[in-house]
């Protein structure tokens, strides 16, 4: 970290709060997928990825829709947080914790601090509200002894401007604007779309994954599968990328985009695509993954046999083809619109 940083957090008081102290704590509600319409309120569950939103939907009106939030996982990737600046609703292994102070910089400050709470926490040790309600962080303090809301969005600020690159994106042209509730879907079987095979993997335990050339590919829920970057002596166990493939590992049945030449660990499923495929189309697929991962588990693997049966839906065209272009724009679209909240001035 910059020195000028280090001197700043050395230079302010430091307090343990009990959560509940700062925040409003409320637990999400249950929405399993087969009630889920398709809407443009994004849904945060336990993921991991994408900023914990795992669908876009229309919510019942049970269910509390927030903004300027954070939210904490209960369960699955456990302890993991995210901020929420856009409005919301959160699914039952969430929760969601208010405070009206907080902001796009001193929540990013916080977030590795409560993701610290991963440690503590599994998959058979939920952190459920009466756990997190006992559970206290660190944090600067200002003379009346309450979080100095204030340091850390001006620290946040000058880390910004040390580690943010002033670059610009170009965002994408779209010529398809159609919502997800305006096109004819269809039903396709994996094995239609994709040449399914198991790579030669390599064994974690005896491979040097630090100092190596190419991504090692795992069953990892996170950092899209990768564990390491690897070297072998032998080519035929390297797996040579010509167009973007999917890899989704067998217990965790987590699908991910590789671009690029890679190695793999045990049982995972790696797919070729039959057609002229790019990293859009399959990113739109990875979604429709998603959708089916509930019915998977250490108990019940999405093994080979398993994956080419698996029917997902997809757009489709007058004659029943799966709409392509249509994919790559929507995905695009909401690239562009990533990017236009993020987009550095």
């Amino acid at each position: 970290m910059d020195t000028s940083l280090q001197n700043e957090l050395k230079s302010v008081e430091w307090k343990a709060f009990k959560i509940v102290s700062i925040f409003e704590i409320k637990r999400g509600k249950r929405l399993v997928k087969r009630k889920q319409r398709s809407g443009n309120i994004p849904y945060i569950s336990s993921t991991a990825e994408n900023n914990g939103v795992d669908n876009f939907i229309t919510p019942p009106d049970n269910m509390e829709i927030h903004s300027h939030c954070l939210t904490i996982t209960n369960s699955g990737s456990v302890g993991t947080a995210f901020y929420h600046p856009y409005k919301f609703v959160a699914s039952d292994h969430v929760t969601v914790l208010k405070n009206e102070n907080l902001n796009e910089y001193n929540s990013q400050f916080i977030i590795p601090i409560l993701n610290r709470l991963k440690d503590k926490y599994s998959f058979n040790r939920e952190i459920n509200n009466t756990r997190l309600k006992n559970e206290t962080i660190i944090l600067p303090m200002n003379k009346k002894g309450e979080p100095n809301w204030s340091f850390m969005e001006n620290f946040m600020k000058e880390v910004e401007k040390v580690v943010k690159p002033k670059m610009k994106f170009e965002k994408h042209q779209i010529t398809d604007n159609r919502e997800l509730d305006k096109v004819q879907w269809g039903e396709f079987e994996i094995q239609d779309l994709f040449e399914i095979k198991i790579g030669k993997n390599l064994d974690g335990n005896k491979i040097d994954k630090e100092n190596g050339h190419y991504p090692y590919i795992t069953r990892k829920e996170m950092n899209n599968g990768l564990d390491g970057f690897v070297s072998w002596n032998d080519d035929s166990y390297l797996n040579k990328v010509s167009q973007p493939v999917i890899t989704i590992g067998n217990e965790t049945a987590k699908p991910f985009i590789q671009e690029h030449d890679f190695y793999t660990g045990t049982k995972v499923n790696i797919m070729k695509p039959y057609y002229s495929a790019n990293k859009y189309h399959l990113m739109f697929i990875c979604t429709s993954l998603e959708r089916n991962r509930h019915k998977y588990s250490y108990s019940y693997t999405i093994n080979s046999s398993r994956l080419k049966k698996q029917k997902i839906l997809l757009p489709i065209k007058e004659n029943g083809e799966p709409d392509w272009l249509f994919m790559e724009q929507h995905m695009k679209r909401m690239e562009n619109e990533i990017l236009s909240q993020n987009e550095i001035q």
